[in-house]
């Protein structure tokens, strides 16, 4: 597999998307990160909720690279979700 990452940028949803992540919306008024790059030979544009993001990137460390995975994965609970202990 070859990936080419072009672009990532924070933002902030005018308009609904879906995390590429956990297929979960994003809603007007939310963070996200928007991802532009290139997989084997495809362009490819994915948004996703910033945990989710670090998410991704914590598996693909653990499993040492690039990894593949099916939209709907479970979103992590956010920082400002958690519960205050």
């Amino acid at each position: 597999m070859s990936y080419t990452l072009l672009s990532e940028q924070p933002r902030i949803a005018r308009r609904t998307h879906r995390c590429i992540w956990c297929w979960g919306l994003i809603k007007p008024g939310e963070s996200y990160t928007d991802e532009r790059s290139v997989c084997d030979g495809g362009f490819q544009r994915h948004r996703w909720h910033p945990e989710c993001r670090v998410a991704m990137l914590a598996e693909a460390a653990a499993e040492g690279g690039l990894i593949e995975w099916t939209p709907g994965q479970e979103r992590p609970v956010a920082a400002r979700e958690a519960p205050l202990l």
